[in-house]
């Protein structure tokens, strides 16, 4: 488990770190720019400066107890796979095609397909449940789970544009001796265009170091392993919201002092966003998911922030202070960001329509840019295995403004939260459910 004997060390690209950012700062009082100014602007790269090296550090502290645990031997016990799917009749035959080694594992719930989808299941002769009416992934794997046989004591909920590995019921294996609730595997992005691999490097820092830091307390993604007893436990507690589905399993089993690990052995593909619009409602979705499972399991999120420092950093600082409560903080930063890169190409075109201030010189921008992206670069290649590491590293010089881009849908989607709960309407609407439903259970079986 321990992969990154075979690269720089820690403390290395630690200080590596620490030079560029001491390079920056000596740029800035050089040039005899405003301090106060210079950190406002930078509070963007600052924070999530921080946030990764806060978990390089954890991280390293994971890998150092892993390190020497015994691999357990023999064949995995009965486990299923259950998906959710609705409309695919289109992308079926390649769906089932490549579910076809785990076929005697697999369970299928049909939420209401309004296409050939049931019939096409039903000619095909795989296992399969049909739903009436349409209640989202979350309450159709619910009545999906009531139909598996109890012998079955693990349980892998994916979504249908996931391609399981050939090691699936080994790392099952695994995950059945490590005595966890839950397990996280490790989710990459197939290559599919220029945002593909924008996709793949945001995801593979928040599983190799973000979920790979908090093990064995981590936290879930839409496609995870679960012991089937905690799962049927969970289940009758969940809002069956869509939103935050994932986050909300998490959230169940941590607060009742239970363990979900990280597996970077596991890895699955998934289908990254296409367009831009399709990227923007997921993360507006996921900013909103953040703002409700946060406003309606306060007092679970408590019980993990107390349980340990890794829950603390968790769900205290990462997710509460730095994803929310200074989000002003970094939105001021980015539309900084931006009046000093607008006035570099103005001065750059000789047009001279923005005149210069404390706030807006060009080389703050150039100076962000820079920390960020070495900062980004020291981590992607700390934390990537080495067959992969080559991908992400061409568009590493563009993920500053990709981050910056991001904060435009999470700032869309907490205003969704607070309109929707203050006024009872949404400023945008997003894919995954057309009627959301704030507090409680939503109305779906």
């Amino acid at each position: 488990m321990a992969q990154a004997n075979f690269k720089p060390s820690f403390w290395f690209i630690g200080m590596l770190t620490v030079a560029a950012i001491t390079a920056v700062v000596s740029l800035v009082v050089n040039a005899g720019l405003s301090i106060p100014a210079y950190l406002l602007v930078s509070a963007l790269v600052l924070l999530d400066g921080f946030d990764i090296a806060a978990r390089l550090w954890l991280r390293h502290q994971t890998i150092r107890r892993q390190t020497g645990q015994p691999v357990p031997t023999g064949k995995a016990r009965p486990f299923a796979i259950l998906v959710s799917v609705h409309n695919m009749e289109r992308n079926l035959d390649d769906f089932l095609e490549s579910l076809k080694p785990f076929r005697s594992h697999v369970w299928i719930v049909d939420d209401a397909s309004t296409d050939n989808t049931v019939s096409r299941l039903r000619a095909s002769g795989w296992r399969y449940l049909a739903l009436e009416s349409n209640v989202k992934k979350p309450a159709a794997l619910k009545q999906l789970l009531r139909i598996v046989p109890a012998e079955i004591g693990t349980i892998l909920a994916m979504d249908p544009d996931v391609s399981l590995p050939a090691n699936l019921a080994e790392r099952i294996h695994y995950f059945q001796h490590s005595g966890a609730a839950a397990m996280c595997p490790k989710v990459t992005v197939r290559p599919d265009g220029n945002l593909a691999e924008m996709q793949h490097i945001e995801y593979a820092l928040s599983f190799d170091l973000g979920r790979s830091s908090l093990s064995p307390q981590t936290v879930t993604s839409g496609v995870a392993v679960y012991d089937r007893a905690v799962l049927d436990e969970i289940m009758q507690r969940h809002s069956l919201s869509v939103y935050g589905e994932d986050l909300e399993n998490a959230v169940n089993i941590l607060s009742s002092g239970r363990n979900i690990i990280y597996d970077p052995e596991l890895v699955l593909q998934t289908d990254g966003k296409r367009t831009f619009h399709g990227w923007f409602s997921q993360r507006v979705g996921w900013s909103f998911s953040l703002f409700k499972i946060y406003a309606e399991r306060h007092a679970e999120i408590l019980k993990i922030m107390e349980r340990s420092p890794v829950g603390f950093y968790q769900f205290g600082i990462y997710f509460g202070l730095l994803g929310m409560l200074l989000w002003p903080l970094k939105l001021s930063s980015i539309v900084l960001l931006a009046y000093c890169g607008l006035n570099g190409l103005d001065e750059l075109l000789a047009v001279n329509l923005i005149p210069d201030n404390d706030f807006n010189h060009p080389a703050f921008f150039a100076a962000c840019y820079f920390k960020y992206t070495v900062v980004a670069v020291a981590a992607y290649v700390f934390v990537t295995p080495a067959e992969s590491m080559q991908r992400g590293l061409l568009f590493l010089p563009l993920f500053f403004l990709y981050c910056i881009i991001v904060v435009v849908p999470t700032m869309v989607g907490y205003l969704n939260w607070i309109t929707l709960r203050l006024f009872g309407f949404r400023v945008y609407s997003d894919h995954y459910d057309a009627n959301p439903v704030l507090g409680g259970k939503a109305s779906r079986a």
